[in-house]
């Protein structure tokens, strides 16, 4: 019975990793807005494409091959909703394709003056806060305007591209894209760095119109192990340990179908977060120069303590061992000690996170959280009850029997006190009438062999009346 429980979190599991595949091709069937399509469409661009971050979007016209250069004509637009702030749109000739080296075009929006848009050249000392971004002429590139257009409700830049045919590879463009929130001048501040803002980075092909979909796979697995971790580590581990601590007696009476439970509990969970903790390592990797330590830390923290419970259960010793007194103490400490680290770093992946529905993930945590909480708290109350309970019927009990022990040493006591009684006044009896006797009453006396001729007295009589007789 304890196997196929196994069946429906692995289907739900194996459903929720292959599923990216409809989600992707989803993607594909509808790239831009039907507003952002117009728009490109009146600028004469042949290709439209939406962007996994930022809200943002893009149209290029189809590159023109003219003195080993690639030129053609590119629109992007996000929305930027503060009254203050910048976008960027660039392409990066390197390999790693980040923002280091890019060549940008950022536009920027200020209260004080019309919208412009300049072009940058972004490299180490940008990245390390050593200087300033400043405008630099790139030959890469010309930006030809920075507006705000009503039916899309984004701003947009327009620039121009000449890419070296030995430099680029339009079938493999590494293009980045950012948005901040504050400027001086021609100077954009430095942006916010959480996830939307570091996934703002792919790799398309101008030609077909394809990309990598790299950005829309790693926020599609960041889901996938938020939505695994709530499930293995948040839900399925916690579970298990209720069954152990509660489920021992009630209402697996002197079984141990609560252990096959507990087991199938703890492995399913680990299963489950071991699989979204090896997202997890994916995705660090995939994003080097952006680790969340702190989530990070925590999340091989809690893989090695259920890596040691689980095989706690392999080693368990026997009833009867010795060690066993000690191996009990560290798996229950390191099994409690587990719970709050996992609900601790789930919070924190969720801040990190930041869906769009945050609010219900956050809601759907604290739900799980509460249910278990309140489950534990009755189950607690109901243990400490019947514990109280056994401990008075236990006190009952000793009370009868103390009662009953008593009852019995006094009826011994009773009994001893008439068995005296009786004894002393048969004695009290004896003494009296050897003292009557004595005296010479009535009262009859033992036959004592000191008297040889105790019989005398009641034959004189006869002797005296037969000699009177005679004489």
């Amino acid at each position: 019975m304890q196997y196929s429980c196994y069946s429906i979190p692995f289907l739900f599991v194996i459903g929720i990793v292959l599923s990216p595949t409809t989600a992707l091709a989803h993607q594909h069937s509808h790239r831009c807005t039907a507003k952002f399509y117009e728009l490109t469409k009146s600028k004469n661009m042949s290709r439209c494409l939406r962007l996994p971050t930022l809200g943002a979007e893009m149209g290029w016209s189809a590159p023109s091959l003219k003195n080993c250069h690639h030129v053609f004509e590119v629109v992007f637009g996000a929305p930027l909703r503060e009254e203050k702030g910048w976008m960027a749109w660039g392409v990066n000739p390197t390999l790693e394709g980040r923002m280091v080296g890019t060549r940008a075009a950022i536009g920027i929006k200020d209260p004080s003056g019309p919208p412009h848009c300049k072009t940058y050249s972004v490299g180490y000392e940008t990245r390390r806060a050593c200087g300033p971004l400043r405008p630099r002429d790139v030959e890469e590139m010309k930006c030809l305007r920075f507006e705000y257009d009503n039916r899309t409700e984004y701003y947009y830049l327009t620039a121009t591209l000449n890419l070296s045919s030995t430099d680029y590879n339009v079938s493999k463009l590494h293009i980045v894209w950012q948005s901040g929130f504050d400027a001086d001048g021609d100077v954009p501040k430095k942006h916010v760095s959480d996830l939307k803002h570091i996934d703002s980075f792919e790799t398309i092909d101008l030609v077909s119109g394809q990309c990598s979909d790299m950005a829309f796979i790693k926020i599609y697995l960041r889901q996938v192990h938020g939505i695994m971790n709530i499930i293995g580590w948040g839900t399925m581990l916690p579970v298990g340990v209720i069954i152990a601590r509660f489920f021992r007696e009630f209402p697996f009476e002197r079984t141990d179908r609560w252990y096959y439970f507990h087991v199938s509990c703890q492995s399913i969970g680990f299963s489950v977060g071991a699989i979204s903790w090896g997202i997890g390592i994916w995705l660090a990797h995939s994003s080097p120069h952006h680790i969340f330590f702190t989530h990070h830390v925590l999340g091989i923290i809690i893989f090695v303590f259920a890596t040691l419970q689980t095989l706690a259960i392999r080693f368990k010793p026997g009833k009867t061992d010795d060690f066993r007194k000690v191996w009990n103490i560290y798996h229950h400490f390191l099994g409690y000690a587990l719970l709050p680290l996992i609900f601790i770093n789930i919070f924190e992946g969720i801040r990190i996170l930041k869906p769009d529905n945050k609010k219900t993930w956050k809601l759907a945590v604290i739900g799980i959280l509460t249910a278990l909480g309140v489950i534990t708290f009755i189950l607690e109350a109901y243990t400490w009850k019947k514990f109280i309970d056994d401990k008075k019927k236990e006190e009952q009990k000793k009370e009868e029997q103390k009662k009953e022990e008593q009852k019995k040493k006094d009826a011994m006591r009773i009994c001893e006190s008439t068995n005296k009684d009786q004894r002393g006044g048969s004695i009290n009896k004896h003494q009296h009438g050897s003292e009557i006797n004595h005296d010479g009453s009535e009262g009859q006396h033992p036959v004592s062999s000191q008297h040889p001729h105790a019989n005398t007295p009641s034959t004189q009589p006869t002797q005296r009346g037969n000699n009177t007789t005679n004489i």
